[in-house]
């Protein structure tokens, strides 16, 4: 039994359909999105856009033929440690209508694809299939972080699923062909842990060409020193702390010594242009 969910349940009322065809008609709705996505993250406006229309994701394209070119597309995120990149896959996990998060480190190719499992209800004469990361996903976006942890033969699992979109299994007298219409989204770190300025950064890039292929965007995301961009980051880290602690204290402290202003004026950097319970209704 295949049970189809195109989407997590939610609630879209008629005032949500106002706001949202209000917010369609607005000239800057493309910044009003990049704004919304991850605040508390400065910069990485490239990064966020691409993110923001791998999420509202493209159109499949049949042809004549029979065959079909997908509408997906694969990002990955290579860069130094501390910079953000987790903070970015664990936001779209919070707005995508659907997603599916997991960590390489502890992530197998059954895991990824499909596991065949002996069903309890039969005497253990049965097998089954339970779904992986990439078909849970299935219309939505899978989130990889720490890819370049995985094993080599575990990432090799992903190479249908991205580009056919589709999981052959061939397991346990079970020959099935499972859907994974997904988008990857995939962060790592270079091979020697971060980024050698004194080294091309093409082979400093560890996954297999074959996996690399797949990807249809790249960022390469490098920590140079720079103190006027670095004294900008450390500033709106502060703030974003800063931020946080106000927030919280009013949240939990019955008798918070915060006025609404006060709070109001801590978090204004750090808010959304758009209500995050919004902007999934929207994508």
């Amino acid at each position: 039994e295949i049970e189809d969910e195109e989407f997590e349940e939610m609630d879209i009322t008629d005032q949500d359909k106002k706001e949202i065809y209000a917010l369609s008609e607005q000239q800057d709705i493309e910044q009003q999105f990049i704004d919304s996505m991850a605040p508390s993250i400065h910069g990485y406006e490239q990064e966020k856009l691409a993110i923001i229309l791998q999420m509202f994701a493209g159109v499949t394209k049949n042809l004549p033929n029979d065959s079909r070119v997908r509408g997906d597309i694969h990002i990955l995120l290579m860069g130094d440690p501390g910079t953000g990149k987790s903070q970015l896959i664990q936001y779209v996990k919070n707005i995508a209508p659907r997603a599916v998060s997991t960590s390489g480190k502890s992530s197998s190719a059954a895991g990824l694809t499909a596991a065949a499992v002996r069903d309890d209800f039969a005497d253990g004469q049965q097998w089954t299939l339970e779904a992986g990361a990439l078909v849970l996903a299935d219309r939505g976006v899978a989130a990889v972080d720490e890819l370049d942890k995985m094993d080599s033969s575990d990432r090799s699992a992903l190479h249908e699923g991205l580009e056919q979109q589709q999981i052959s299994v061939n397991k346990a007298g079970i020959n099935a062909t499972l859907k994974s219409r997904c988008s990857l989204l995939a962060a790592a770190n270079p091979k020697y842990g971060r980024f050698d300025q004194h080294e091309k950064y093409s082979q400093q890039i560890d996954l297999e060409p074959a996996l690399l292929s797949r990807f249809d965007i790249m960022f390469i995301i490098t920590d140079v020193p720079d103190q006027e961009k670095d004294k900008e980051l450390a500033e709106h880290i502060v703030q974003t702390n800063y931020a946080g602690e106000v927030y919280t204290h009013q949240q939990q402290n019955p008798t918070s010594n915060f006025s609404e202003d006060e709070v109001e004026k801590a978090t204004e950097d750090v808010q959304s242009a758009i209500d995050p319970e919004l902007m999934r209704k929207y994508i």
